[in-house]
This record gives structure tokens, C-alpha cells and sequence, in this order.
């Protein structure tokens, strides 16, 4: 009968463990569409922001990972349009004479005209995004791991020089939300 009572509590136990890994699963899903919304939000919602060809903005995206391994990927490219060509390149002439990209109209809807200065692949955010969360493996031995990207070449140039990514927006909601949407409490 020991044997019996320890089968039945191994089981319990079991099955509570697993109930709660799927709650904190969906709690955790929740939260990274809620950050990835916030992103998208600050990056949008910046009066100095500029998008060209929509690639920064489609280029972010939120990460789950799952004890080391990817589990969701939330992209930005699901909840805004496509971007509308690719990723501009640096081009230089033989006689050094840069060439810049013309837009009639751009992603934000305005005739433009940008010459870059950080090299790109020429690809597409979405595909930068992609191959972040396919490649990028978090250290530490954690349960559960949430990461922000914003895969493309330039979007530290873009924060560093105009301070328009959002990143800053997004980390602060992040921290602002953690405790609410773990239901953590904190000890006096």
C-alpha cells in the first residue's frame, strides 16, 4: 500500500507541476504580445521617428525561449504593414560620390530622399527578425526567458544618433508590468 499512497502523490505532484507550467506558459504569452504591442506603440508613437522603408519597425521582435530553447517568436511584421522594399545599402561610386534612395511616398507616407551610412545585407526586417529568434540562445539556466530585438544593422544607429527606437519605452513597460503579469509580490 506505501508503494501505492507514493504513486498517487507522484502523480499529484506531477500533474500540479504541470498545470502550473501551462499557466505560467499562457501568463508569459500574453506578456510578450502585451511588450511587443508597446514596442511597436513607441516606436510609432515617437514624433521624431522616421520609416523610410519599414524595416526597422518590422524588424523587431519579442522572443520566448523555454529552458534555453525557442519556444515563441512574436513579430512585429504580424501587427504593422510590410515593409515596403528592402533594407537600403551604402553605395559608394568610384568617384566617392554616395548615391541616396528616393521614396514617392516612403513607409511613413512622405516623399523622401535618405542616403545611408550603415551597411545592410539587403534583406528584409522580418527575415533579420527570424534568424535572431532561430540563432540567438540565452545564457543562464532559467525556467523561462523573454528577449527584445531589434535585429536590423541599423537600429543601435538609430538609437544612439536619434533616440527613436523605442527600446527605452519598451524596457520600462516591461519592468513595469513583470510583477503584475507573474503575480509576483514583494517582501517588506
Amino acid at each position: 500500500m506505501a508503494g501505492t499512497n507514493k504513486q498517487v502523490l507522484d502523480r499529484a505532484f506531477k500533474e500540479f507541476g504541470q498545470k502550473i507550467l501551462e499557466t505560467t506558459r499562457s501568463k508569459m504569452n500574453q506578456w510578450c504580445w502585451q511588450i511587443l504591442e508597446s514596442a511597436v506603440r513607441a516606436r510609432e508613437n515617437d514624433p521624431k521617428a522616421h520609416d523610410f522603408t519599414g524595416n526597422l519597425l518590422n524588424s523587431i521582435v519579442v522572443c520566448l525561449y523555454e529552458n534555453g530553447k525557442p519556444y515563441a517568436p512574436y513579430f512585429a511584421s504580424d501587427l504593422v504593414p510590410s515593409a515596403i522594399r528592402p533594407k537600403m545599402r551604402r553605395i559608394v561610386l568610384s568617384n566617392k560620390r554616395r548615391i541616396g534612395y528616393r521614396f514617392y511616398p516612403d513607409y511613413s507616407g512622405s516623399n523622401s530622399v535618405y542616403i545611408p551610412t550603415v551597411d545592410t545585407n539587403g534583406g528584409w526586417g522580418r527575415q533579420d527578425a527570424e534568424e535572431f529568434f532561430a540563432s540567438y540562445r540565452p545564457g543562464g539556466n532559467n525556467m523561462f526567458d523573454i528577449v527584445v530585438a531589434y535585429t536590423v544593422e541599423y537600429a543601435n544607429w538609430v538609437q544612439m544618433q536619434r533616440q527613436t527606437t523605442g527600446i527605452l519605452q519598451t524596457k520600462d513597460f516591461a519592468y513595469r508590468t513583470g510583477v503584475k503579469f507573474l503575480k509576483l509580490t514583494s517582501v517588506a
